[in-house]
């Protein structure tokens, strides 16, 4: 008996170079919050998943995330009104400008790895204070522990 085996190549995703887990500081100062973003199932190159349910929710049943655009070459992404995927109560929408991965552009804060820095303004639709925005910095989780929060 003979069988025939085919090696597919592994590759990576369409937006891989966005992706990934964030530790975020509001203005880069005070408590750190995690935040993630990550390829769409039909890995657009256009679109991205945020989720920003740690930032924003208290609770462990409550989720916000949802697709914003993409620009794969500035490695920037926007999203207006962004429904929310999740299980926010109240219909919960959230905008996002500024989004930019700056490749290299920030250092781990106990172990000094060179990793990607993020930033993004975002404003959530719920917010007791309407329309304020918060700017969020922060840089690309390295998994060295010390740098977790």
């Amino acid at each position: 008996m003979s069988a025939c085996k085919k090696d597919e190549p592994v590759g990576g995703t369409a937006v891989q170079d966005l992706s990934g887990e964030w530790w975020v500081q509001i203005d880069g100062t005070g408590a750190y919050s995690k935040i993630s973003t990550y390829n769409t199932a039909d890995n657009s190159s256009t679109q991205m998943w945020l989720n920003l349910t740690n930032f924003w929710s208290l609770s462990d049943t409550e989720t916000v995330f949802g697709k914003v655009n993409v620009n794969l070459d500035s490695k920037t992404f926007t999203g207006q009104n962004v429904a929310n995927a999740g299980t926010y109560p109240g219909g919960i929408t959230f905008t996002v400008t500024n989004g930019k991965i700056t490749p290299n552009g920030a250092v781990g804060p106990s172990s000094k790895a060179t990793t990607d820095a993020i930033s993004l303004d975002v404003v959530f639709s719920d917010d007791d204070v309407p329309g304020r925005v918060f700017h969020l910095k922060g840089y690309h989780r390295t998994k060295f522990v010390g740098d977790d929060h």
